[in-house]
């Protein structure tokens, strides 16, 4: 008896603890299944696209959705809703098939059937996937946050991940001193950028290109022509006849070159070219669907320093990407799309491959997005110390002409800092060494960029920036990749900063202990 006892006893004290951590997670809900998040008193960390997109697509308050895989990630939703006005949520799948990316426009429609617009992409790679086609090696898809079955939601209310990873750090970081609540925004949420990788032909690929063709390049099949119209229909056409009264951007992902080379090397460049042109005469029978190639954009395609890889462009293609579908350039129309795929595919069944090999690589990654700042802003670009509405301050510093008619900022000296305070800090409230810019951006402006050459082995440049409010700008630090006495190109993201803003770079040694001097040349400062 005693033993029945303390069996009940366990079990009770074992289910109260069950059911004790499953109610924190539903209370909690860091993946959004039951509500929306209680952004008033935790920070939910928007991170697991296959857990979070559904309970995003139920719960939250939107009208537009931007959607597709990694080729979609970059977009921001502030420039979305600036362009087509509205409230955007981004829903991306890394990899997905046009199924998994049309699951979440069901579940979208389902809880909220009055979205005005939707951005897609359709990926190339996935022309020849079938319509039921599913990503299998991505890990366990998390079923039980899609479905409408309660019994297996334990796994996700006594999931040890969920409750420890999440819920419990969520439960303690709220209870510490200065804690602010909040969400990820869109603009972040799987958002990746050249400070997490290199883009150029050294990354792309290091090897360089070589055209190997094999003999036949064959066209679609009667079978795969079968298998890419059930596709389309039900994945992608399917959804626009079924909310005529949405407004569906769709654009088919401008790969690079090097992806074009691979397709002609296995043989399907042609088969490629056909689907393109087959999809497109399934997609214009829809009058709801703007349809864009952006493939016409031979100068960005050829260009690697846009690439992170043979499929990933940057962000910034991104931003280009929303004003010109906006704009309706490189639109796709009943009238225009045999004319302008024709001349596509001649374009790239022409095209010199192995001509790519040797291409400059940009030691500044963001140089790529500055040198096309002014076809997505109009602003062209200021010569920051000649400009005249932007503040210029020097100190321990001069002006020293390069080149014949360059200005150049020749920074001398070392900071009377202590090696234990922040860097940051002194620059902006004690001193620097160097020059300091005061600048507007709100007129198109999203990269600074500039020259440095070390003159003596213990100059290098650090940049800080601080917004109206004084606060500063995660652009931190920035050196050369080697300490050679050469001259270095750098350039600094600012594109999600408005307003009036700060620029500090020093040049001299940044404290007082080092023995050796210190001297650095700024040059062609510009923003973009």
């Amino acid at each position: 008896m005693k033993a029945k006892n303390w069996l009940i006893g366990w079990g009770i004290i074992v289910l109260s603890a069950l059911s004790f951590m499953g109610y924190r997670v539903w209370r909690i809900d860091p993946y959004f299944h039951y509500h929306k998040p209680d952004t008033g008193k935790y920070f939910y960390l928007l991170n697991n696209q296959r857990s979070q997109n559904n309970g995003i697509c139920r719960h939250f308050d939107y009208d537009s959705m931007i959607v597709g895989t990694s080729m979609t990630e970059n977009f921001r939703t502030s420039e979305a809703e600036k362009i087509y006005g509205g409230h955007f949520i981004k829903i991306t799948n890394s990899g997905a098939s046009f199924k998994e990316v049309n699951d979440n426009l069901d579940t979208a429609f389902g809880t909220n059937p009055d979205i005005k617009t939707v951005i897609r992409c359709l990926d190339m790679l996935r022309f020849f996937d079938a319509s039921d086609f599913m990503r299998s090696d991505l890990g366990v898809f998390p079923e039980y946050l899609y479905d409408d079955i309660p019994f297996n939601d334990v796994k996700y209310l006594l999931n040890r991940d969920v409750i420890f990873g999440r819920v419990y750090k969520m439960e303690r970081d709220a209870e510490t001193e200065g804690f602010q609540p909040g969400i990820t925004t869109f603009d972040e949420f799987s958002r990746w950028l050249p400070d997490e990788y290199k883009y150029g032909i050294n990354s792309v690929c290091p090897e360089g290109l070589t055209a190997t063709r094999p003999k036949e390049q064959p066209g679609l099949t009667d079978d795969e022509k079968a298998k890419i119209k059930e596709n389309i229909e039900l994945n992608v056409t399917g959804a626009a006849d079924a909310h005529p009264d949405t407004d569906f951007y769709i654009y088919y992902s401008p790969y690079s070159i090097v992806q074009w080379n691979v397709w002609a090397d296995a043989g399907m460049f042609r088969k490629v070219c056909e689907a393109e042109d087959y999809i497109t005469e399934l997609i214009l029978e829809h009058d709801n669907i703007h349809l864009f190639s952006f493939n016409d954009r031979t100068d960005i395609i050829t260009d690697l320093n846009q690439y992170k890889d043979q499929y990933h462009y940057g962000p910034w293609i991104n931003s280009l990407i929303l004003k010109w579908m906006h704009d309706g350039s490189s639109q796709l129309t009943r009238d225009n799309y045999k004319e302008r795929l024709q001349q596509e595919h001649d374009f790239f069944a022409s095209f010199d491959y192995t001509g790519i090999n040797g291409q400059e690589d940009y030691e500044a990654d963001y140089y790529a997005a500055a040198s096309l700042n002014k076809e997505l802003t109009g602003a062209d670009p200021m010569d920051l110390l000649n400009a005249d509405n932007v503040k210029v301050t020097l100190n321990a510093a001069s002006y020293k002409t390069e080149g014949g008619s360059n200005t150049a900022v020749d920074c001398k000296g070392r900071l009377n800092r202590d090696p234990s305070e922040r860097l940051r800090d002194h620059l902006k409230n004690k001193e620097f060494i160097g020059v300091k810019l005061e600048v507007d951006l709100d007129q198109g402006y999203n990269y600074l960029c500039f020259d440095g050459l070390q003159i003596k082995k213990d100059g290098y440049p650090v940049v800080y920036v601080w917004d109206e409010n004084g606060n500063p700008i995660d652009t931190s630090y920035v050196k050369p990749s080697d300490s050679s006495l050469k001259k270095h190109h750098f350039a600094v993201d600012l594109s999600a900063v408005s307003g009036t803003v700060t620029i500090i770079l020093n040049g001299g040694g940044t404290d007082k202990t080092a023995s050796t001097d210190s001297e650095y040349l700024f040059s062609n400062i510009y923003l973009y």
